[in-house]
């Protein structure tokens, strides 16, 4: 497969010959979405008569976009070895993911805040980027000019702007953090790696 259409979506092209080797004993096709709310990228496994496919997001950073890519070529790894038998993000996908990550700071000359972020993931990787709030914080911040500010960075109480609306963060719980939009008084809880801005 031709990786060179990815170019402007990574980092670098230090990443190619590591992308290459990588996958070029796998049968599977790649394409690049218009952006989705839910997700950044998936892998499809093959179905009947096709192909097992990769997509990404359109819209991702270039550090987004090559730790998203990373994560679901360790899932098309994985299945073309162990196919059912092996859980989506269970251990042989841990350690199939941890081990493409130390291989590719390894290989690859990166920001040393991402090169140490990799590390620490690649310890004890998770099923999203966003389950591991300091990868995805560098990522975010290499990936921005602007200084980013995750939701779990902000003090209880703080009044912040998240997608347009305004909220006021109440408390913090596990990996969320349970606000309330201030006007309407209704509650929700959204995921403390959510980007937002405080209000002035």
């Amino acid at each position: 497969m031709n990786l060179e259409p990815l170019l402007p979506y990574l980092p670098s092209a230090e990443v190619l010959p590591l992308l290459n080797k990588w996958l070029k004993d796998e049968a599977f096709d790649l394409a690049v979405h218009r952006p989705r709310a839910t997700k950044l990228g998936d892998f499809r496994p093959p179905r009947k008569g096709a192909r097992a496919k990769i997509t990404l997001n359109s819209n991702l950073g270039k550090y987004q976009f090559l730790t998203t890519l990373v994560h679901e070529i360790a899932h098309l790894k994985v299945w073309n070895a162990y196919g059912r038998k092996a859980a989506p993000h269970g251990i042989e996908w841990k350690s199939m993911f941890g081990e493409m990550l130390y291989e590719m700071v390894e290989e690859c000359n990166f920001p040393q805040e991402y090169h140490k972020a990799i590390l620490h993931h690649a310890a004890r990787p998770k099923s999203a980027v966003g389950g591991d709030p300091q990868l995805q914080k560098v990522v975010l911040q290499l990936d921005s000019e602007e200084e980013v500010l995750l939701l779990g960075d902000i003090q209880i109480g703080t009044v912040f702007s998240f997608k347009g609306r305004q909220f006021k963060k109440l408390e913090k719980r596990r990996t969320r953090a349970l606000v309330e939009e201030v006007g309407s008084k209704k509650q929700y809880t959204i995921p403390l790696i959510a980007q937002v801005e405080v209000a002035e």
